[in-house]
């Protein structure tokens, strides 16, 4: 898989784990979760299991999340869900957003 082709899929499951989903948001890697998408600690839980289940495979999501509060992020961005994924589904991540 190549990056552009997790990215299309992380965003169709980021609209699939947020109910509410405004399509006319313009998804970047620049893109948070929390703040531009209005995502809430439920909906990363949802996430987290709709990403296991799209790329057949265990994802440590939890310790994703639990780093980047230790980090003190105000957000994370879809290009750090991205380089996450592409760390754990064989490829190299790329920058982080």
């Amino acid at each position: 898989m190549t990056r552009d082709d997790v990215r299309r899929d992380l965003i169709q499951c980021l609209q699939d784990a947020k109910e509410d989903w405004d399509s006319s948001i313009v998804v970047t890697d620049e893109t948070g979760l929390f703040e531009d998408l209005g995502f809430e600690s439920i909906d990363a839980v949802g996430l987290s299991a709709a990403l296991e289940a799209h790329f057949a495979a265990t994802l440590p999501f939890p310790e994703f999340m639990s780093r980047a509060k230790r980090e003190n992020l105000s957000d994370i961005s879809v290009g750090r869900v991205l380089d996450f994924l592409m760390l754990h589904v064989g490829q190299k991540p790329g920058k982080v957003a």
